[in-house]
């Protein structure tokens, strides 16, 4: 009896993967610090674009807005931080994943790689540089 209910099960999580929707990503995500929000949105078929839309903190010690000074390339340093496009991925149809070509952290001023997966209301995020490799997680909020 137990062989056949974990064979079931087996069965339902094969299933739901094989009927994965890609467009499950589009939406306002909360990151796992609760202080940034980030919109994900289709691009093209199976191509997606995550763009930073709110922070807890998002003025500066004057009020002004936020700047991304913290960037590599020195001739984006003046640009807000709010509408920032910090993600940049693909869906693989044979992973059953998105493949995330480039992701950008503005704390740190760091771009990496990796890879996301969204079960429900949460995705998770694997990426990394240079051998260094971090796990976040995101909520959904809309």
């Amino acid at each position: 009896m137990k062989r056949k209910i974990g064979l079931l099960t087996l069965l339902g999580v094969f299933c739901l993967t094989i009927w994965a929707n890609p467009d499950d990503i589009c939406g306002v995500w909360l990151d796992d610090n609760k202080d940034g929000k980030t919109l994900f949105y289709k691009k093209a078929e199976g191509k997606y674009e995550a763009q930073l839309i709110w922070l807890a903190d998002s003025l500066d010690s004057s009020g002004k807005p936020l700047r991304d000074k913290r960037n590599p390339d020195k001739a984006q340093r003046n640009d807000l931080l709010i509408g920032k496009n910090v993600m940049q991925m693909d869906w693989s149809e044979e992973e059953q994943c998105y493949i995330l070509h480039y992701a950008y952290d503005p704390k740190w001023g760091m771009t990496g790689t990796g890879k996301m997966w969204v079960k429900g209301d949460v995705m998770t995020i694997k990426a990394g540089k240079w051998g260094i490799r971090v796990t976040r997680t995101m909520d959904r909020v809309e």
